[in-house]
């Protein structure tokens, strides 16, 4: 028996709000699931460390920022909870039973739309958070907010098909304000109770007596000291070679800056890059914390780029850290060039640990410093050269031994700190439990 025309439009009808769409959207949802539940796996396990995320890259920041969590809990853990809770309801409404009768169809209807405007408003959320407050996009979430909110716009421009077939309407208004709800709690507990800055990693190497300053003549030492120092910089002044914990590297220190003391009774090093936020608000720390130990303290600055340019470590450089070669550089040059004056040069370098110098600005000073023709000689010359790659050589090693590449790295006697405390208070406390400092 063949179906009339009429009722053939009608069936067709039935099958249209339960047809490739609903399927395209549950495909969305369960991509921004998986990308969504990976996160959520690595902050829990690993702090946020993600695969092809190097460090300080936009990702990086990202993930690491107290915007990345909501009640000491990843945000990715309540936005997987919704992704899922979208995707099982969308096979909550079936196009056999679509009528106005069905009170089952009606609530998972209310529930899809409230879930498709949660969405679009946590959406909007984060990814304003990236572009206005920590400017750097993370390409994993954003990919998944993306995903998520495609399938809420294609779900809702659908929507009002299924309600005209259960003879209801669609609750925008509502959904505006659950948005706008949504987008109010959120904001309102990560201001009112922002996630405390990460404690940083901390791994014990060996038995390395990294803070002595009596010489020892088993040390192996890599280098030579440099003949151009002052008397002040050599080992007349019983300034040993800094050995690398769990390596037979030892740094040659007359080579490097110093904050502090060169005679110091404990000394520490510290590898940081200049472009890189979180060695700039180390640094403050260690220039407030240096002055109240005065000869019981210092700390060996170690320039170490996070640039392909002379880093072989690094595969792809980061948009902040372009031209870190040339910023180590010329802090290696004028030390080697003027000792006496790298402290002067480091403070005024350092000046606002929020935001970099431009490297124009940096070399303009340099040349005031030490000469234009001496700074030109000077920072391509073999000696900086050399202990350049000694330098990432130390963070190579470093970065295999405690097994992460995180910057910046403080090496306090036979440990490597990986990342910079939440606060000064908490880098002193320590120091004095590891140096034992009075």
């Amino acid at each position: 028996m063949s179906i009339p025309k009429s009722s053939r439009n009608n069936l067709h009808k039935d099958h249209i709000p339960i047809g490739n769409w609903i399927q395209i959207t549950r495909v969305l949802l369960i991509s921004a699931s998986i990308i969504t539940a990976y996160l959520a796996l690595l902050t829990l396990t690993q702090g946020g460390d993600v695969p092809g995320c190097g460090p300080d890259s936009d990702c990086d920041k990202v993930l690491k920022s107290p915007w990345a969590y909501w009640l000491g809990i990843p945000v990715s853990i309540p936005g997987l909870g919704l992704y899922l809770v979208f995707f099982l309801k969308t096979f909550g409404v079936k196009h056999n039973n679509l009528l106005p009768s069905n009170k089952k169809h009606i609530r998972s209807l209310n529930t899809l739309t409230l879930c498709a405007f949660g969405v679009i408003g946590a959406g909007i959320w984060f990814i304003s958070i990236q572009a206005l407050i920590i400017k750097a996009f993370c390409p994993y979430c954003c990919t998944a907010h993306a995903l998520a909110m495609t399938a809420s716009g294609l779900f809702l421009a659908r929507a009002g098909i299924i309600a005209k077939r259960l003879n209801v309407k669609i609750n925008i208004t509502g959904g505006i304000l659950t948005m706008a709800t949504l987008i109010g709690i959120i904001g309102a507990t990560q201001f009112l109770f922002p996630k405390q800055k990460p404690a940083p990693k901390i791994v014990e190497l060996n038995n390395s007596k990294t803070n002595t300053v009596i010489q020892n003549n088993q040390t192996k030492i890599t280098a030579k000291p440099n003949q151009n120092n002052t008397t002040a910089n050599n080992l007349n002044n019983k300034e040993a070679p800094f050995p690398i914990p769990k390596t037979k590297l030892s740094l040659i220190t007359p080579k490097l800056p110093i904050i502090g003391n060169r005679n110091a009774e404990n000394r520490i090093a510290v590898l940081f890059d200049y472009t890189c936020h979180h060695c700039r608000t180390l640094h403050s720390y260690v220039r407030k914390i240096i002055p109240k130990y005065k000869n019981k303290l210092s700390c060996i600055m170690i320039p170490m780029p996070l640039d392909s340019k002379c880093n072989p470590r690094i595969k792809s450089t980061q948009k902040d850290h372009i031209n870190a070669c040339n910023y180590a550089k010329i802090c290696l040059a004028v030390h080697q060039v003027s000792p006496g004056k790298y402290d002067e040069f480091d403070q005024w370098l350092f000046s606002n640990h929020n935001s970099a110098k431009t490297l124009s600005t940096v070399r303009e000073h340099a040349e005031k410093i030490i000469g234009k023709k001496i700074l030109d000689e000077t920072i391509n010359s073999q000696s900086v050269l050399d202990q350049l790659a000694t330098n990432i050589e130390v963070y190579n090693l470093n970065s295999n031994n405690g097994g992460t590449t995180i910057m910046p790295q403080s090496i306090i006697k036979n440990r490597v700190m990986f990342g910079p405390p939440p606060s000064a208070e908490t880098f002193e406390k320590i120091l004095i439990q590891i140096l034992d400092l009075k």
